[in-house]
This record gives C-alpha cells, structure tokens and sequence, in this order.
C-alpha cells in the first residue's frame, strides 16, 4: 500500500456464513470476490487509518464498493515518523 490513507475490514454474507478480511487503498473499491447461490447481501465492516497524520474513521457497506475517507491532513508536519 503506497496510498496516505489506507482501508482495513472484514466482511461478512449472512446467509451462507462466508467471512473474510481485506486491506485496500482510499479510493478503490472494496471486494469480497464471494459469489454463492445464497441470496442475501455480503456487508463490509471497516476502518480506515491516515498514515501520514494518524487520523482514523470507520464504515459499514456494501460488496463492490468504492470507499472514500474524506480527509485531507491539516497539518503535514504533524506526521507520523517513517
């Protein structure tokens, strides 16, 4: 992951008890790649964290979702020590 802001979650289909975990970018989208014969939809538990200031925030939604943060750094000094 070379984005400042990366994804992190774990996502779940009810119907089938299928579960699984990701890691992905800001800004791209968020894919169980589950396909069963079950209906029902596959839901995304998820945190996001900003590497560069350490600001953090978390989401519930969807399969086959593009996720976006929404944060932009206030101060780029106050970041975190590579």
């Amino acid at each position: 992951m070379s984005a400042e802001v990366a994804w992190g979650g774990q996502w779940e289909h009810p119907e089938c008890g299928a579960s699984g975990e990701a890691v992905w970018d800001d800004e791209d989208t968020a894919s169980s790649g589950h396909d069963c014969d079950r209906e029902g939809d596959v839901t995304w538990s998820a945190e996001w964290h900003c590497h560069s200031c350490g600001a953090s925030g978390d989401g519930q939604f969807g399969d086959d979702t593009t996720t976006y943060a929404d944060h932009e750094c206030d101060d780029e000094d106050e970041g975190v020590a590579a």
